[in-house]
């Protein structure tokens, strides 16, 4: 692991220094008595596991150079060394993951250490939805999924139409290319589609939402939250998120659009 130490003082900052590289984890150590400085390393150097950051310093506080730090790169753990309890509840507001009071011991510094690497090799957990309601799009931890190929995007909007059930390989050339006779040819272009929607997928750090048998595609529904999966279960609680289109223009979702209309009228008590 790499961390950075920054406090005024020169002489804590040392010791501190001297406590953590005797930690088998500590790879590197970086010890700034100025915050500037350790903003402008930070910067350049996105890749720290830990920030050990004293609270009252002059120019820049802990405080602020924290949330200059989150701003660059999150996955930076930070750590407050302090002498100051009573900056304990705004440590917390930046996210810091530990609060060490002066003076502290070995074990103290220790703990910490382990704590942050826990958090780093604890696996993410992607917040996976699907917006199916208006246009299709995927996202990601609140980010859209990008799709360099439009046919992969279909393909992926036709798995999720099918709600788990398996697509056949002639089937989704059929919906995708409904003008093309099932030959060579269009089969190789089905599978460069394939291998494109799994590296959107790849990227975007969710390939196993695709299950690829036999020549047998599907999605595992357990991954995502989807809008008209939500409508299917609970029409009645999710009535106003249906605004009267799905999946805008894919042919294939029109009868699926129509039974959703149907069911929303229905409830509505529009004949």
């Amino acid at each position: 692991m790499k961390i950075m130490i920054v406090d005024d003082e020169r002489i804590a900052s040392e010791e501190l220094y001297d406590i953590c590289t005797s930690h088998p984890r500590i790879k590197e150590a970086n010890v700034f008595n100025n915050p500037a400085e350790a903003l402008f390393f930070i910067s350049e150097n996105q890749d720290i596991d830990i920030a050990f950051l004293d609270i009252e310093m002059p120019v820049m506080t802990g405080l602020e150079l924290a949330k200059k730090i989150n701003e660059i790169n999150n996955s930076t753990k930070i750590v407050f060394v302090t002498g100051f309890k009573e900056y304990a509840y705004d440590a917390f507001k930046v996210n810091a993951i530990g609060y060490i009071l002066k003076p502290y011991d070995d074990d103290t510094v220790f703990q910490e250490i382990e704590k942050a690497d826990a958090f780093k090799n604890a696996i993410p957990s992607n917040e996976i939805v699907i917006k199916t309601f208006g246009y299709f799009d995927i996202f990601v931890n609140k980010k859209p999924v990008y799709f360099s190929s439009a046919k992969a995007k279909e393909f992926m909007a036709l798995l999720v139409d099918r709600q788990g059930s398996s697509v056949s390989t002639e089937q989704a050339v059929s919906i995708l290319w409904p003008d093309r006779n099932y030959d060579e040819s269009v089969q190789s272009l089905f599978r460069k589609v394939l291998r494109s929607l799994r590296n959107s997928l790849s990227d975007a750090g969710i390939l196993d939402i695709l299950i690829d048998e036999r020549n047998q595609r599907s999605i595992d529904t357990t991954q995502f939250k989807c809008d008209y999966y939500n409508f299917i279960q609970n029409p009645q609680e999710n009535l106003e998120s249906f605004r009267g289109e799905y999946m805008i223009g894919y042919a294939f979702a029109k009868p699926t659009e129509q039974k959703i209309k149907n069911k929303f009228y229905e409830i509505k008590g529009v004949n």
